[in-house]
């Protein structure tokens, strides 16, 4: 989700002066706050309600302050008091919204940017700001309208065009979302935002070539909006360069992982054929992942992005999300030696006496991503504990929970039916979660992390996906070609997981019998 600049402190003063002493001491407020004197203001703001005590414009002003320190109760009060005063104001009344929206109360905000758009019909910003909160609040039905409208005012709309987008996408409307982005470029040839959403709609739609293009923008971003953190030594002047695919027999090319813990997972698959060119490879990785991808035979040496200290030793560097682009990847071409990743055999042997099999089959269970993944912004991928209520019926099942959160979480609620034995307070790194996947009979997962181990690591996985999924699952083909022995389950109605959840449990029962079947006795 996209959004814009907009929301900074409203100042307007527009109103009817009865002092021009008033009128001078609120710009000088204003100016100490935009140069970040906030009590200084603040002390002005306060004096002023002395002398002018409700005054609808101080109130607004302070609020903003108050807001500016975070201390958003006090800010709220403040704000609702001038809206209260003037309802038609347009500016107090925003800037109640933003607050409400920052402070939590998205559904509150909704209603303040409802009764916003109800008095001033034609403003293109509010009509936005109303979209972005049906957004927030993963309405993305409810968000197009108020998109649309915001176009149909100010047609060079660029936030308002990307969340629509992101909006038609999330509810499977892949094509439309894809005209969005085009016409975001065309007005605004240099957005970086639209040329990367614009690249991971072709990527769904399986136009790799155009999707890996526009993808590379993402390197344009900030190092923490591009979800990349690039090791101080690629920071310095000289740097060593970016490889540009010429061979690498006989040199050093540290390659720089990016974005998320499945992404990583996903695209380490290309140091395989990196090292097959002769290339010495280095590994810049989080320190989570290490103790799991220093097993990988395709890497020389791995270490996080501060301990790579010497520039002398690299030839040239990557990163990692790059090289499937470099690698003239096409849907046909996919390199998928599954597996291509290993659990640590101790750790497994270690867990293989802690998960007393019996009977049973194993199968773990993760069904929550983060909630505002930056990829999920209409929180489109996660099913609830009680959605997988179909799953209790199966007889014969041991359920493992792998979701990887603090250990202090509350505990698990299953549904009726359904005990699961609860690991997350073991999970502290990736190694330990494949060593347990290793020890399992199946993974029933959401598209998140674990999934990706579970398919790198070759386990058999079933996938569990919304109406419109992240690219690499492709639109409607039944398997991907990233990992072509996860089966699909896919959402037919947007929100609503009872269908595939359905078509996991009529399947579960014979997968349970074949895997009984094929234990040797005793």
């Amino acid at each position: 989700m996209h959004t814009p600049p907009a929301l900074q402190p409203l100042f307007s003063i527009k109103m009817p002066i009865h002092a021009e002493s008033l009128q001078r001491q609120l710009t000088t407020a204003i100016r100490l706050h935009q140069n970040g004197q906030i009590r200084e203001a603040i002390r002005i703001h306060q004096a002023l309600l002395k002398q002018f005590p409700g005054h609808p414009h101080i109130l607004h002003l302070y609020g903003l302050a108050r807001q500016e320190l975070g201390d958003l109760q006090g800010a709220l009060h403040l704000l609702s008091q001038a809206a209260a005063k003037e309802p038609d104001n347009r500016d107090f009344r925003l800037s109640l919204g933003f607050l409400l929206k920052l402070s939590g109360r998205s559904h509150a905000a909704l209603a303040c940017f409802r009764d916003l758009q109800h008095r001033h019909p034609d403003d293109a910003e509010i009509s936005f700001h109303l979209g972005d909160t049906c957004m927030d609040l993963g309405e993305a039905e409810a968000a197009l309208a108020p998109f649309r409208n915001a176009i149909r005012l100010q047609p060079t709309f660029k936030e308002a065009w990307i969340n629509l987008g992101l909006s038609l996408k999330g509810l499977g409307a892949v094509p439309e979302a894809l005209h969005c982005f085009q016409q975001v470029i065309q007005a605004h040839p240099h957005c970086i935002e639209g040329y990367i959403n614009l690249g991971m709609t072709h990527l769904l739609m399986g136009d790799y070539a155009e999707g890996w293009r526009a993808y590379e923008w993402r390197l344009q971003l900030t190092q923490q909006a591009a979800c990349i953190q690039w090791p101080p030594i690629l920071q310095g002047n000289p740097a060593p360069p970016r490889w540009d695919g010429t061979p690498l027999a006989g040199k050093s090319i540290l390659v720089v992982a990016e974005q998320g813990f499945g992404d990583i997972l996903q695209f380490v698959r290309y140091l395989l054929p990196l090292k097959s060119g002769g290339a010495r490879i280095l590994f810049s990785a989080p320190p989570t992942l290490i103790p799991l991808l220093r097993r990988l035979p395709a890497i020389d040496d791995i270490r996080t992005p501060e301990q790579f200290t010497d520039a002398e030793e690299i030839d040239c560097h990557c990163p990692l999300l790059s090289l499937p682009l470099l690698f003239n990847t096409q849907l046909e071409s996919v390199p998928a030696p599954i597996p291509y990743i290993q659990a640590d055999p101790e750790l497994a042997r270690q867990w293989a006496g802690r998960l007393r099999r019996g009977e049973n089959v194993l199968v773990g269970l993760v069904w929550r991503g983060k909630p505002l993944h930056p990829n999920d912004p209409l929180r489109r991928r996660s099913c609830t504990l009680q959605d997988l209520a179909p799953l209790a019926q199966v007889a014969g099942v041991t359920w493992i929970s792998l979701q990887q959160e603090d250990g202090s979480s509350p505990p698990l609620q299953p549904p009726p039916g359904m005990a699961i034995l609860d690991l997350r307070a073991a999970l502290r790194d990736f190694a330990q979660t494949a060593a347990i996947l290793d020890n399992l009979d199946l993974l029933i997962s959401i598209d998140t992390s674990v999934a990706h181990l579970g398919g790198a690591l070759g386990k058999a996985v079933w996938l569990l996906l919304p109406i419109a999924p992240d690219w690499r699952w492709t639109l409607d083909q039944p398997r991907s070609p990233w990992y072509p022995d996860i089966p699909l389950f896919r959402q037919t109605v947007p929100h609503s997981w009872q269908e595939p959840l359905q078509a996991m449990a009529e399947a579960l029962p014979s997968f349970v019998h074949t895997i009984q079947a094929g234990r040797p006795p005793g």
